[in-house]
């Protein structure tokens, strides 16, 4: 009941023994009462993303995830039960949209989540957004299968661009057209690539792309089964 919503629910198991035999009823009565939702969101500290942003708007997704308002307009099509897990989420969706955005360093320094009513919450957070980076340099070591000039083409992100950790990795490993993948769709299917930061000047970062390109595999046998 907790995990949909239902933080106040209220179960009372009795217990019945059975005389002359070694089992017992029990009687389970629940009280579920009303979904748990929330009242107000209270942001602090966070000046170079809009709460606008944060929450969201009729027709887009906030940066908060699945956590909405009650009885907001912009709210009418979304779910608005409050849970453990869907707070816990919501509270990393806010710090990865940070760090999309520059902000390496940006944490949830205080929250909290208390009764508003019998059927409501207040949750008010509070957030050091920290300073925003940008790239310095990129470079690139252990690739000797592949150039540095293709491995920044595919990369697609240049000196004076925002450091954006989500789209490092999508164009590293989760794109289809990712660095990782070339090496992978060529035989290097033990390949690596990480991402370090090698320092850290002002609001400036340099990257060292560590390349582990290990043995291109061959086919050694195919076998096929069940036809």
């Amino acid at each position: 009941f907790d995990d949909k919503g239902y933080k106040n629910a209220v179960i009372d198991i009795v217990q019945h023994e059975q005389p002359g035999t070694n089992q017992v009823v029990l009687d389970v009565n629940i009280d579920k009462k009303d979904k748990m939702r929330v009242h107000q969101i209270i942001f602090q500290g966070n000046e170079k993303l809009k709460t606008s942003k944060i929450k969201g708007s009729l027709f887009s997704k906030g940066a908060f995830g699945k956590i909405h308002e009650a009885n907001k307009l912009n709210n009418i099509f979304k779910a608005k039960k409050f849970t453990d897990e869907r707070y816990k989420e919501a509270k990393q969706n806010l710090i990865d949209k940070y760090n999309e955005l520059g902000f390496r360093d940006a944490t949830i320094i205080e929250d909290s989540v208390y009764p508003y009513d019998d059927k409501h919450v207040n949750v008010p957070v509070k957030i050091d957004e920290g300073d925003k980076y940008y790239i310095r340099d990129i470079t690139w070591v252990g690739n000797t299968v592949v150039t540095t000039y293709y491995l920044n083409a595919v990369l697609g992100m240049k000196k004076r661009d925002v450091y954006n950790q989500k789209q490092i990795s999508k164009r590293l490993k989760e794109d289809d057209d990712a660095a990782g993948n070339y090496y992978y769709n060529n035989g290097y299917v033990f390949s690596n690539i990480d991402p370090v930061e090698v320092n850290i000047d002002n609001d400036s970062i340099d990257i060292e792309m560590r390349v582990t390109e290990g043995p291109q595999a061959h086919l050694n046998h195919i076998r096929i089964y069940g036809n």
